[in-house]
């Protein structure tokens, strides 16, 4: 309000149900001819229903907050405007000075705003999406297809254009709002992230008599959100290699010490047999030195390997399915970058042995980024499958890709074993060593048609088994 600059912002917003749920709000300055602010424009965006690629839109819940965004917005920002009187909006007002209004209002908002007919046919658009993708409505229509394919195949980014018009097609027969980011090619050629929301709007009867649309460049966001990611990786990377070499330099010094009194006494052993005559007395208290220094030894390693085990008094029995749903919002932001669906199957109610709820978390974070990871340079079909069911006495857990599938089956869960370029080679070892402390086992499978399976088991409560 100060600097009379446009607005961008996510917040919690309360909604008529009395729950709180994310919005992006966005605004923008009108000014008259001396650039004097004389009003402000915006839009607030329901950010709980949007949809990524590869996921039905949610449907109409009777939620207020989620019905009718665009056809809302008009009448509840028009009222605002600094120059009504105080009777704006009623009968006395002309039609011609309301549709004036409307008009002013819809070409300054600060988004890209379009109208289509209900098959789909645009009919439509504000003069900012017509400047922002470089062409008016007609220009498609000489290109042997429909204004509404000819539009779609000219500005969406080929990798995304399946899905869009697959959620639009689902729109047009159902009636469902749509919802959707993808990117969208501007006049320059350059292809943007984008936001895309359209809803219908029906006559009386409840038909559909038009779609209306808005569209807002979120791609300042999309880079901020991929530039975190990356900063949040680097410092993950680094607090591991940290952690690594600090782990590595605490073994080699506590295991150097025992190991050394190890070869010195076996120097000294040596030489008092090999005397003239032998000195049996001295050489059995030496040797009793050696085994104490391998007993020392050997409980530094017992030590090392307890950091992987969990003691009970940090275990509980959480349902299982709200650590795999846990799991699953860890990596939804990398998931939706990626264009990959996450699925989610299994039986409700499972509950666990008392286990380590943030270990087995791990456990899957981990087998569900490794997932992504092998379907970063798959074309299509990129699906991440979870299941969770009883399986003899057990509760098993899959965790399913559609990559290219194992290399090297025999290696992958050897300490320092990787296949990445930058990986270390201690997840999967690791996540062994975790299910292994909990009574169960993990191991890989080679999913069909294509990919890979890992599955892993967690033994369940005596009355779950039973």
């Amino acid at each position: 309000m100060q600097t009379g600059e446009h607005y961008s912002v996510e917040h919690r917003m309360l909604r008529a149900t009395g729950s709180y749920g994310w919005a992006r709000s966005t605004g923008q300055p009108i000014r008259d001819a001396t650039e004097t602010v004389v009003g402000w424009y915006g839009t607030v965006i329901d950010e709980d229903s949007r949809s990524r690629p590869g996921e039905r839109p949610a449907e109409n819940s009777g939620d207020p907050s989620v019905q009718n965004v665009t056809g809302a917005a008009p009448h509840s920002f028009a009222a605002i405007h600094p120059d009504d009187p105080p009777n704006v909006g009623q009968a006395q007002e002309s039609p011609r000075e309301s549709e004036r209004r409307l008009q002013q209002l819809v070409e300054t908002l600060p988004a890209l705003i379009y109208c289509a007919l209900p098959d789909g046919k645009p009919i439509y658009r504000s003069k900012r999406l017509r400047q922002y993708l470089g062409f008016n409505l007609e220009d498609t229509d000489n290109l042997g297809k429909s204004r509404l394919d000819g539009t779609l195949d000219a500005v969406i980014h080929p990798d995304d254009l399946a899905t869009v018009k697959e959620h639009y097609s689902h729109s047009l027969s159902t009636g469902q709002p749509y919802a959707l980011r993808h990117r969208l090619r501007r006049f320059d050629g350059v292809y943007r992230w984008v936001e895309t929301r359209a809803s219908a709007m029906c006559n009386a009867e409840g038909t559909i008599v038009q779609w209306n649309g808005i569209c807002l460049d979120i791609q300042d966001q999309v880079h901020a959100q991929e530039e975190l990611s990356r900063v949040q990786e680097n410092l993950s990377r680094a607090n591991q290699a940290a952690s690594l070499a600090e782990l590595s330099a605490s073994i080699a010094h506590e295991v150097n010490q025992p190991l050394s009194a190890v070869m010195n006494y076996s120097s000294a052993c040596q030489r008092w047999l090999t005397a003239v005559p032998p000195n049996i007395e001295r050489a059995q208290k030496t040797l009793e030195r050696i085994v104490q220094s391998a007993t020392s030894a050997a409980d530094v390693v017992s030590r090392i390997r307890a950091l992987f085990k969990q003691s009970t008094d940090k275990r509980d029995s959480t349902e299982l399915g709200a650590v795999v749903r846990e799991a699953r919002d860890l990596l939804a932001e990398q998931a939706s970058r990626q264009r990959i669906r996450m699925d989610i199957e299994g039986e409700s109610g499972l509950r666990l042995v008392p286990f380590d709820r943030v270990q087995i978390q791990q456990v899957l974070v981990n087998l569900m980024r490794n997932g992504l990871d092998a379907m970063a340079s798959v074309p299509n079909e990129k699906i991440l499958r979870i299941r969770a069911y009883r399986a003899d006495g057990m509760v098993r857990i899959e965790v399913a890709d559609r990559g290219r599938g194992i290399q090297f089956p025999d290696k992958i869960f050897e300490p320092f074993f990787t296949t990445k370029d930058q990986g270390m080679g201690m997840g999967l070892a690791i996540s062994r060593s975790i299910v292994e402390s909990h009574g169960g086992q993990l191991w890989a499978e080679k999913n069909e048609p294509r990919g890979a399976r890992f599955v892993f088991t967690l033994p369940l409560e005596m009355t779950e088994a039973a």
